[in-house]
């Protein structure tokens, strides 16, 4: 059953793959805009094939573990939150592009308890075929507890799916 949703997640999103954006930080805010939607083809489409992920001390290292192992995670908190951009610095040069972000985050997790931090984010973006795509993330927050959570959330990248 697991292998049958992945097949299809990835098929749909080889239909939207093409989808970037011309301004690096553009693709950046539709990503972003795509987690607040539940939207999960077009979060993936903004991603590039060779995505690898720091996320709260785990390390993602393909976009099929991203998919499989944080964005939902990702999805969720999305949309228990508010993300305010407090600073915003955009750098580089050619096809490679950054975006460093620090977002004040608030809302309320699942549990209940409230979200009041800083999220750090570090996006490397990529250019082919005129469309900027995400190729890495970075996040990080000074809050412990938020951290923990999100660890437990997702399975280490090296463990198998369950059967």
């Amino acid at each position: 059953m697991i292998v049958a949703i992945a097949f299809s997640m990835f098929a749909f999103a080889e239909a939207t793959w093409s989808q970037g954006a011309r301004i690096p930080a553009d693709a950046v805010d539709a990503f972003h805009a795509a987690l607040r939607k539940n939207d999960t083809a077009a979060a993936l489409s903004l991603l590039d094939r060779e995505l690898v992920v720091f996320e709260f001390g785990v390390v993602d290292p393909t976009v099929e573990a991203y998919a499989f192992q944080h964005l939902p995670f990702d999805i969720d908190v999305a949309a228990a939150s508010q993300w305010g951009v407090q600073s915003r610095r955009v750098g580089g040069d050619g096809d490679i592009r950054w975006v460093l972000t620090s977002y004040h985050m608030t809302g309320r997790q699942s549990d209940g308890s409230p979200i009041d931090q800083i999220v750090l984010e570090t996006m490397i973006l990529r250019r082919t075929s005129g469309l900027f795509r995400i190729v890495h993330m970075h996040w990080s927050t000074n809050d412990a507890q938020f951290q923990a959570s999100s660890q437990r959330s997702v399975r280490p990248a090296t463990e198998a799916p369950p059967k």
